[in-house]
């Protein structure tokens, strides 16, 4: 890279979502992006997970989760007291407490077919080509849960879209979480029965 000197690593610059000034480095980005994150999944633990809880058993459930990261929202399940079997897929391989994590890619999983009583993917489905395998892993029944970055004023096109990539599935809940000033993700919630085609 140009200015990189040998041994001097070159951080990659973010533009500043506030004011579009001031540079992030990566652990800046890194930092606002799980706040931004946490917040997010609050939103989808209350509205979401909490009531799903409370009429199943989550910790007896094998769960999937789809471009898992660093597994931040394995933490918060974690902190509630929530421990689910899940096994975690992404391409880069983070270190992630008490989660089996595959590298590979969410559009061509590496598992056998009804698998998992659920399926998790929070702001990465827009990266996966063919989602028909994340409906395929699932058992009957099965619960898909699937977030996408949005804002007020592409929601309902971001929702359409992501409605569009699991048709057949049958929508059980719909929702907008996260912070308006920094970033929304509209999130639903979907079964697979005998109907779904993936």
């Amino acid at each position: 890279m140009r200015g990189e000197s040998p041994g001097h690593r070159t951080s990659f610059l973010y533009l500043n979502p506030y004011n579009g000034n001031m540079a992030f480095t990566p652990s800046i980005y890194s930092r606002w992006m799980k706040e931004v994150q946490e917040k997010k999944y609050e939103g989808i633990l209350l509205e979401f997970i909490l009531p799903l809880h409370s009429k199943m058993n989550l910790g007896s459930m094998r769960i999937l989760d789809v471009g898992i990261g660093k597994g931040w929202f394995e933490d918060i399940l974690r902190d509630r007291g929530m421990a689910p079997e899940i096994v975690g897929i992404d391409k880069v391989p983070f270190d992630t407490k008490g989660v089996d994590i595959i590298v590979g890619d969410g559009g061509a999983l590496p598992l056998k077919e009804g698998l998992f009583d659920m399926v998790i993917s929070f702001d990465t489905v827009h990266l996966i080509s063919d989602t028909k395998d994340m409906v395929r892993v699932l058992k009957d029944n099965g619960l898909l849960l699937i977030s996408i970055h949005c804002n007020e004023y592409n929601m309902p096109e971001k929702r359409n879209e992501l409605l569009g990539r699991f048709r057949g599935m049958k929508v059980l809940k719909e929702s907008v979480v996260g912070d308006p000033d920094k970033e929304l993700s509209y999130v639903v919630l979907m079964r697979k029965g005998p109907w779904s085609s993936g």
